[in-house]
């Protein structure tokens, strides 16, 4: 992923990357030691936003360079 966040940055697809779900494993374990463990997480949200921007435009692709073809795609 950091690789190639790359890319969706150049082509303006996504101008910052502050997903929920990644900025939050950046506080994981802080917030275990001050809370607890964290009953209800639910990461559903990020999910649905991975298959509607890789796992759908991928199908469509012919899976060689796929890449560029899924960044066409979701224009």
């Amino acid at each position: 992923f950091y690789r190639y966040r790359e890319v969706f940055k150049t082509t303006s697809v996504i101008t910052t990357f502050s997903l929920p779900h990644q900025h939050t494993m950046k506080h994981y374990k802080q917030l275990i030691q001050l809370f607890g463990t964290p009953n209800g997480l639910c990461s559903s949200i990020t999910e649905l936003k991975h298959v509607k921007a890789v796992k759908k435009p991928y199908q469509h692709t012919n899976k060689y360079r796929a890449l560029g073809q899924m960044l066409l795609i979701n224009q």
